[in-house]
């Protein structure tokens, strides 16, 4: 029976051959050998020892999402299997070498019973250390081992779940892209169907412009056709007119007489009808401006109807200035007729449409309420000079508002500056105060006019004869053309519709 030292000793290499019977069985195949040897008192152990094996590779390092997605799943299945694999391995190379231990401690419990005595001591200290430093290298590369296989799973559960979420997210968008692209279809689809209608209903309104146009043009043909004849005629009425007016003022009233019968000719023929008698319907005109669109072209006086006045009203109309239509309101030539009126002359009118006159505020804002119209004021001094001042927009208010001023986009040669009162304005007279003075300017100035505070013009003031007309602040003014008192010789004011 074995001492009690024996046993040790032979424990001792029992654990250190298991731990290494696995590396010693794989270096026994390929030949590499290593020696231990241990040195007590005389007497001297050699102990053969396998090389360590290298550790099986590892996996490969967790690298771009790309390879990872690609490979993984099917690398982390050949590494469970090589871990039972060698596990099997294992064990069943313990078994052998446990064996293999067995023999080997009755060969050395055999061989040193005559110096176990001797060197117990010096063989279970060194035998301790060697086995305690493999093991702790065995624990460690265990350890380390375990760690990069937990990273490695954690790395993949996380790739796992990333691509995962991906995917859903993937899904989704494109679920989202197909109901859009099916609205779009349906919209386009839509589209086009309305365009189709549109397309047809573009060529109906094509065919149905062509054939007005058609029609037009032969009604244009028509036309021209009938004033050629109508201006033939008119051609020789006023040949003849002219010859008559050349002869006294007696033949004046003839002059006007031919010329309304000219007027009704006119109308006859724009008709196409037969005069039945020289007392045929009068067509009733507005203006000067429709009066000229009828064909008349002589400048003279005429009958208008205008807006709710029931009684018709005489006018002069001028047919020659820039391109003619305009409905004169004032005139001052002679000094005849009186321009202190009181309001109710002003509203109404007064004076002689053939020479001077003031037609009427009441009559004026009938015309200029009905549509757009352009105001013309033309001057003439003692020199001989002429000038004019034209106004786009021209209204006049109504009673109740004072027939105030409204008048814009004045142009013309008459000063640099506007004369006429500011916007706004509204009119006085000497029985009616609207101005904006303390004092009454149509007292001081004379007449009736738009006076602000008194003003820069005044076309309504006394009528001063040659050599009397200088230093007259109460004469016929427009300040930026001859100054503050300088009494003009002859003014007109007339209206025509804008565009006309």
């Amino acid at each position: 029976m074995l001492s009690q030292p024996a046993m040790l000793l032979g424990g001792l290499l029992l654990l250190l051959a298991s731990v290494t019977a696995v590396q010693w069985r794989g270096l026994a195949a390929s030949g590499r050998r290593q020696t231990h040897r241990v040195q007590h008192g005389q007497c001297s152990y050699t102990f053969v020892l396998p090389e360590p094996e290298p550790c099986p590779p590892e996996p490969e390092a967790f690298g771009g999402s790309n390879s990872l997605q690609r490979d993984l799943p099917a690398s982390g299945l050949q590494l469970g299997d090589w871990r039972a694999q060698r596990v099997r391995q294992l064990e069943k190379m313990l078994e052998n070498n446990t064996q293999w231990l067995q023999k080997l401690e009755q060969s050395i419990q055999m061989n040193l019973k005559s110096n176990l005595a001797q060197a117990q001591q010096h063989v279970v200290q060194n035998q301790t250390t060697t086995m305690l430093e493999l093991g702790a290298n065995i624990v460690n590369q265990t350890t380390a081992q375990t760690r990069k296989l937990t990273s490695v799973e954690a790395q993949v559960l996380n790739q796992t779940s990333r691509m995962e979420i991906q995917m859903l997210e993937s899904a989704l968008s494109t679920n989202k892209l197909e109901k859009q692209l099916l609205l779009q279809g349906h919209e386009l689809h839509r589209l086009r169907g309305h365009n189709s209608a549109l397309e047809t209903r573009l060529q109906a309104l094509e065919a149905q412009q062509q054939a007005e146009l058609a029609s037009l043009q032969e009604q244009r043909e028509q036309l021209r056709s009938l004033l050629g004849h109508q201006s033939g005629a008119l051609a020789g009425l006023e040949r003849s007119l002219r010859a008559v007016n050349s002869n006294s003022s007696f033949l004046q009233q003839q002059q006007q007489q031919l010329v309304e019968f000219v007027q009704r000719l006119v109308r006859i023929v724009a008709q196409d009808q037969r005069p039945t008698s020289l007392r045929a319907p009068e067509q009733l005109f507005q203006d000067c401006a429709e009066i000229q669109r009828s064909g008349a072209n002589i400048s003279g006086v005429y009958t208008i109807h205008v807006g709710n006045m029931t009684e018709p009203r005489k006018v002069f109309c001028d047919m020659e200035t820039n391109g003619g239509g305009w409905t004169l309101i004032q005139r001052r030539e002679d000094g005849h007729a009186n321009f202190q009126q009181t309001w109710k002359g002003y509203k109404e009118g007064f004076g002689d449409p053939a020479g001077e006159h003031w037609l009427g505020n009441e009559v004026v804002h009938q015309l200029t309420s009905r549509m757009a119209y352009s105001l013309r004021v033309e001057l003439q001094d003692w020199e001989g000079h002429q000038t004019y001042a034209q106004y786009e927009h021209f209204q006049l208010g109504s009673e109740g508002q004072q027939f105030s001023l409204s008048v814009s986009g004045s142009s013309g040669s008459a000063g640099r500056k506007n004369s006429l009162a500011p916007q706004g304005t509204k009119f006085s007279t000497r029985d009616m105060d609207n101005d904006n003075c303390v004092c009454k300017c149509a007292q001081m100035m004379s007449g009736g006019w738009w006076f602000d505070a008194c003003g820069l013009s005044n076309l309504n003031g006394i009528y001063y004869p040659a050599l009397q007309h200088r230093r007259k602040l109460n004469g016929i003014r427009w300040h930026y053309f001859q100054g503050p008192s300088y009494s003009l010789r002859a003014t007109r004011m007339m209206l025509r519709p804008m565009g006309a």
